[in-house]
């Protein structure tokens, strides 16, 4: 603990250096003036504790020392000497805030006991802003992680989850920085930049090639703890991110969820920020949160995804379907955009599964499946419909790109496949009230394909239909 520090402001030098003499003795850090100017420049100068004030000093009057003391230095305690006191005066320096008031010539014991006092009264005072400050930053804390929690509750959607975290980090104002950072992924062996908050001052695009132990990034990927960087110029660990970019200080967090790391709070702070054993704990804690967060989020988005995905071709499945349909069915009925569907099915697939096999016949959807995604623009989707069913939905289309679509299709399964399909054609029609009236024309005109005799193409819709057998499109 630093010593109690006295300024000692006295005109009577014999007097100024016996106490001060006595003082230091007894372990204080004295310093002395012969008048109120000097000993005011003393305080302005110095951090002071206690101030002893003779009452009838040259120049500024005692009394307004001690005024002026406790006005700039409210703190600062004070003790009154005086050899001429009154009742007057003795109540107006206490009203104006000293701690006591001495008689000349004072006793040495009475004056080190009134020192004794003012020290534990200062001691005590700052012991109550101490726990005062220490339950602030405890309750800002608490306020901070209620506040992540309850950012991290609002939604399951991954991406607005990681956006609404860091802004309410840069909100709860308890960092001793300005915050600046980002969220990556943890993706296999390497991390993926997911969110961004703050100036872009540090280029991030090259933190997603970083592996286990390489630059600070991947150190913490590597040993699961906290990391901190005071001066991205001259830590040598600082490899990557920092290449060209501003000098600043790095703060990497884990986000774990069952002690394993799922993704990286990545802060960027001033230079040679000092960063204490409490805020590395609470940001821990943060990051256990966040990482919990993200888990439930990812969970969320591969069941979602699985319960919408066919688990042999990866195409959406009827479900998915359904939901697409239904939007770009109301998109065509109210703006009239194009709309076309094509019901594709593989020709005697059973006879294909009972000569090879149903593995083979597993795989030979898959490689369908593939030819099929490659043959169709990146706007259009593909669906398995079911067993060896594939429904495709061209938005934008007329039923003539429509069927030349259907005939290319044909044709590359043909060659590619060792299999045929036949394929039903159906477009929109502004006096259709349903999109199952666009499926069951599509299904009718891939009926009457597989009784024509497959490997074709049967277009119709709205009531009109059209043919176009093996060789009869372009």
């Amino acid at each position: 603990m630093d010593p109690f520090r006295i300024l000692i402001i006295d005109d009577d030098p014999g007097l100024r250096k016996t106490l001060a003499d006595i003082l230091t003795a007894k372990g204080y850090d004295v310093r002395a003036a012969r008048d109120g100017e000097a000993g005011l420049a003393l305080l302005g100068e110095h951090d002071v504790n206690l101030v002893l004030i003779d009452l009838g000093l040259p120049g500024i009057a005692g009394i307004e020392v001690l005024e002026r003391v406790k006005a700039d230095h409210p703190t600062t305690e004070a003790i009154i000497l005086t050899g001429n006191a009154t009742l007057d005066s003795a109540i107006e320096a206490t009203n104006r805030g000293a701690f006591s008031y001495l008689l000349k010539p004072y006793d040495i014991d009475q004056l080190l006991l009134q020192v004794r006092r003012a020290m534990e009264k200062r001691r005590a005072q700052e012991d109550i802003a101490s726990h005062r400050a220490e339950l602030e930053r405890f309750n800002a804390e608490l306020k901070a992680l209620y506040d992540v929690s309850a950012a991290l509750s609002t939604t399951i959607d991954l991406d607005r989850l990681l956006s609404e975290t860091l802004r309410t980090l840069a909100a709860t104002r308890i960092f001793p920085f300005e915050l600046n950072g980002a969220i990556f992924l943890v993706e296999g062996e390497r991390v993926r930049l997911a969110s961004v908050i703050g100036p872009a001052e540090v280029k991030l695009d090259p933190c997603q090639t970083v592996r286990p132990g390489e630059c600070l990034c991947g150190r913490v990927l590597a040993t699961g703890e906290v990391v901190v960087s005071r001066n991205s110029r001259e830590d040598p660990l600082h490899a990557v991110c920092c290449a060209g970019g501003v000098a600043h200080g790095h703060l990497v967090v884990p986000l774990k969820a069952a002690e394993r790391v799922v993704g990286l709070l990545s802060l960027y702070t001033r230079t040679d920020v000092e960063v204490g054993g409490r805020m590395l704990g609470f940001l821990a804690t943060i990051g256990n949160q966040i990482g919990i967060a993200v888990e439930n989020a990812k969970l969320y988005e591969e069941t979602k995804t699985s319960s919408l995905q066919d688990p042999l071709t990866g195409l959406g499945n009827r479900r998915f379907m359904e939901m697409q349909l239904e939007k770009s069915f109301q998109a065509a009925k109210r703006y009239g955009e194009g709309l076309s569907v094509i019901l594709c099915d593989i020709d005697h697939f059973k006879r294909y599964n009972d000569t090879h096999g149903h593995p083979e016949g597993d795989k030979l959807l898959v490689k369908l499946a593939e030819i099929l995604l490659r043959e169709m623009r990146r706007s259009d989707c593909v669906f398995r419909y079911g067993g060896e069913e594939f429904l495709l939905m061209l938005t934008e289309a007329d039923p003539a790109g429509a069927r030349a679509v259907a005939e290319r299709l044909r044709r590359a399964v043909e060659s590619e496949a060792g299999v045929t399909v036949s394929l039903g054609v159906a477009s929109f029609h502004e006096t259709m009230q349903e999109k199952e009236i666009l499926i069951d024309l599509a299904d009718a005109a891939l009926y009457r394909a597989k009784q024509a005799g497959r490997n074709r193409v049967e277009a119709g819709g709205s009531g009109i239909v059209s043919e176009c057998s093996a060789g009869g499109l372009p």
